[in-house]
């Protein structure tokens, strides 16, 4: 079989054109997109090797049609950018997400990272690749895909279930919504997952090294309905019961549910006297608060009372 061989100089992306089984020799950085490889990929020497996948140990040799080399620095590897296999030699990083090819092997490798557990299609509605991507992305249908290496990516205005597939070193990934949950896959190291006060993380792997999650707490605010000031302005003049919440201090734990949270109130109330919305004359109030947190708060509209809070309230 004749070989072409293609000589470049600085990042290499296959995206399909060159005819299989393609042979890249020493890259710096290798990044597979998903089915990115439709046959073999084969490793020989890199450095260390991330896969979400069964890494096999040997494999026949390949003859190839194609051979990419030069002053390579990093490699990216499109959507059927090899249609057959690949085989690359003498990489430093390689990084293969579920579905990146259908079989992996890898000799003489330094040290390999993998999970085999993946049964999630990274996402397909947003996707960044390269080198110090950004991009700000509102609600996406199923998630981002962010493939290379130190992206900056803002994902707004969540309200429904998403994945974050991170694959590559040096993210930095930020999520905020309300009602969201975020599934977190992570292939590489040194990525930085942030979840908003009002989203929730769902599943999580990470597999690497020194990769983070960092969850905002629930802010207690939103479970404020009326201050303590704005119920007394409402009471007017004369005798009135007041509802009204604050935060709870020194809490950790719920004493409703028994929930561990971040955010705890205590809701109170108030039987007095009002004057220009000053409680000149109180009649009684709560001395054991009912506790409520963010999985447990109920809408309670202000001044009414259920029975037990009445019962507690008057003795």
């Amino acid at each position: 079989m004749n070989t072409a061989t293609d000589r470049y100089t600085g990042d290499v992306t296959l995206s399909g054109s060159l005819s299989a089984p393609v042979s890249m020799r020493n890259p710096d950085d290798l990044f597979v997109m998903p089915a990115g490889v439709t046959d073999s990929l084969v490793l020989h020497n890199p450095e260390a090797v991330f896969t979400h996948g069964p890494i096999e140990s040997s494999a026949s040799s390949i003859e190839p049609a194609s051979t990419v080399e030069g002053n390579l620095e990093d490699g990216y590897v499109e959507s059927e950018g090899v249609t057959g296999s690949l085989v690359v030699s003498d990489a430093e990083d390689v990084f293969v997400p579920a579905s990146g090819a259908p079989s992996v092997t890898v000799t003489g490798a330094e040290t390999t990272y993998t999970d085999e557990s993946i049964d999630v299609e990274p996402p397909t509605s947003s996707t960044t690749t390269g080198w110090r991507e950004s991009a700000e992305i509102t609600d996406p249908a199923d998630g981002i895909t962010v493939t290379g290496a130190k992206h900056s990516i803002s994902v707004t205005d969540v309200t429904g279930e998403i994945t974050v597939y991170a694959v590559g070193y040096g993210h930095e990934i930020s999520v905020s919504g309300r009602g969201a949950t975020v599934d977190v896959i992570v292939l590489g190291y040194d990525n930085e997952i942030s979840i908003g006060p009002r989203a929730s993380v769902g599943e999580t792997t990470l597999t690497g090294f020194d990769n983070s999650i960092e969850e905002a707490p629930f802010p207690v605010s939103d479970l404020i309905e009326t201050t303590k000031q704005q119920a007394c302005r409402n009471a007017g003049f004369g005798r009135s019961k007041v509802t009204f919440q604050e935060p709870a201090t020194d809490e950790s734990w719920c004493q409703n549910c028994g929930s561990d949270a971040s955010a705890i109130i205590e809701r109170h109330q108030l039987d007095a006297w009002f004057v220009f919305g000053y409680p000149l004359k109180v009649f009684g109030k709560s001395m054991n608060p009912a506790h409520e947190c963010e999985e447990c708060a109920v809408t309670v509209e202000p001044g009414e009372l259920s029975e037990a809070e009445r019962k507690n309230l008057l003795g």
